[in-house]
């Protein structure tokens, strides 16, 4: 049995749940010859009270990329587009999402490469 919280009192015990987790991690690459390139990270399609925590390497490129977190409507969940620049690399944690898209300026020509890794956890009920 695990505790948790519930509004009769301050703690009880609930039963317990039964998790996953996996970890993934892929180079990720892109060429821009004239318009944006939209790379997918990482699609949801397992269970949508997903937690993930991972980081996003951005090694060799031009330009600036934009990493979105998406939900289920492909509305992005971060309050604004998350900007790296080449040779940074950025930690997250996120819940929630379906997606998580590397943006990749269509501005700017040229070849963009990194690392993607994430540790999803979700119930399995």
């Amino acid at each position: 049995m695990a505790c948790c919280s519930n509004s009769v009192s301050a703690l009880s015990c609930c039963a317990d749940k039964n998790y996953v987790q996996d970890k993934v991690c892929t180079p990720w690459s892109g060429t821009v010859v004239a318009a944006d390139v939209t790379v997918i990270a990482f699609t949801n399609n397992i269970n949508q009270n997903i937690v993930g925590t991972g980081y996003l390497q951005y090694d060799v490129g031009p330009a600036a990329i934009t990493l979105d977190f998406l939900d289920s409507t492909g509305t992005p969940i971060n309050a604004a587009p998350i900007t790296l620049p080449p040779g940074t690399s950025l930690a997250f944690t996120y819940r929630r999402f379906s997606v998580i898209e590397i943006t990749l300026p269509g501005a700017t020509a040229g070849t963009y490469q990194g690392e993607f890794c994430i540790t999803t956890r979700y119930p399995v009920e």
